[in-house]
């Protein structure tokens, strides 16, 4: 009998393509991606975090599972400390200014997993967070296995950072949990659980658009 997780994984299949396929992830395989575009993405990526971190906190705190809660606390602490530090390293090397202000995009998916967190069922806060987990490992793994070798990629710390085994884990664990969580739920909850993937799925795609576009507010 198939998972949640792998069922909701055959919906956002062709998602995922475009993802892989997208531009920026290809010029980031590369190395070929300009400097502009990934400084955009970096600071963008930052403000993102921050708020991704405390919509983790959020369904931390509503956690019944003490496992579960401890968890997200993990997760949480990871996107704000671990990744932050990637982060400036990055700012330092590309002189990036990280007051910019967050595109419309960041502020369009940090508002929908802050309301996920916060209103939201658990069940679905969880399926709202899980895309930033799952893609990004496989976008990473991606990557890492199909550069040239022996050509020195500039983003080549960004890529063995999701490429991982401690970022590994960590999407391991929220997989599993999503499915426990899914089977004490109804299928019209479920379903919910789905479309929340699926929403985040197509902002992780938006995300890495903007930034290729390095998109700005119109007013």
């Amino acid at each position: 009998m198939k998972t949640w997780t792998s069922k909701a994984w055959e919906r956002i299949e062709p998602l995922y393509e475009k993802i892989i396929s997208h531009a920026f992830n290809q010029e980031l395989l590369e190395g070929t991606l300009s400097p502009e575009r990934f400084a955009y993405y970096i600071v963008q990526d930052a403000h993102y975090l921050k708020e991704f971190g405390r919509a983790l906190a959020i369904i931390g705190g509503r956690m019944e599972n003490p496992r579960y809660m401890l968890a997200f606390s993990r997760f949480a602490t990871g996107a704000i400390v671990v990744e932050s530090e990637l982060h400036r390293s990055y700012f330092d090397k590309f002189g990036v200014d990280i007051n910019a202000t967050a595109s419309p995009t960041t502020c369009l998916y940090t508002q929908f997993l802050l309301t996920k967190a916060s209103l939201s069922s658990i069940e679905e806060a969880v399926a709202a967070v899980l895309p930033c987990f799952w893609i990004y490992k496989k976008v990473g793994d991606h990557i890492y296995f199909n550069q040239k070798e022996g050509a020195p990629n500039p983003y080549a710390q960004w890529i063995n950072t999701y490429a991982g085994e401690e970022f590994a884990t960590s999407v391991g664990e929220a997989i599993l949990m999503a499915d426990a969580l899914a089977k004490n739920v109804s299928t019209e909850q479920q379903e919910k659980m789905f479309n929340a993937f699926e929403f985040a799925t197509k902002l992780e795609w938006m995300f890495w658009d903007s930034a290729y576009k390095r998109s700005t507010w119109l007013i």
